[in-house]
C-alpha cells in the first residue's frame, strides 16, 4: 500500500509539467500582422479574412462592466457571412470587445 502512495505522490510533478506544457501551447497566441484601433462599430457584410489583424476597440470608457446592460458592439457580422484569422485585442480604456452575428455566420480563427 505504501509503495502505491509513493508512486501516486511522484507522479504528481509529472503529471503538473505536462498540463504546464499543454497550457504553454493554448497561451501562445499568434503573432498579428498588423494591429488597428478602431472606435466604432465594424461592419461585416460579406466573408473577410482578416489575415491575422488584431483589432482594439475604443470606444466607450468602462463598457467592460457586467452592469451595464448595453453596449457597443466592437463587430457586428451579417447572416452568413464568415469572419477568419482575427484577434481581437485589450482595450487600454475598458472597452468591451464583443462580436455579434445577424442570423447565422460563422467565426474561424478568431
Amino acid at each position: 500500500m505504501l509503495n502505491i502512495i509513493i508512486l501516486i505522490i511522484s507522479s504528481i510533478p509529472l503529471l503538473s509539467l505536462a498540463l504546464n506544457q499543454e497550457g504553454m501551447k493554448f497561451c501562445n497566441f499568434p503573432k498579428p500582422s498588423c494591429t488597428e484601433v478602431i472606435t466604432q462599430t465594424k461592419y461585416i457584410k460579406e466573408d473577410t479574412d482578416f489575415g491575422m489583424k488584431r483589432i482594439i476597440f475604443n470606444s466607450k470608457k468602462g463598457t467592460c462592466n457586467p452592469n451595464l446592460e448595453v453596449w457597443e458592439d466592437a463587430i457586428i457580422v451579417d447572416n452568413n457571412a464568415t469572419i477568419s484569422n482575427l484577434i481581437l485585442g485589450e482595450s487600454p480604456i475598458g472597452t468591451a470587445s464583443t462580436i455579434t452575428c445577424k442570423g447565422s455566420c460563422t467565426l474561424k480563427n478568431v
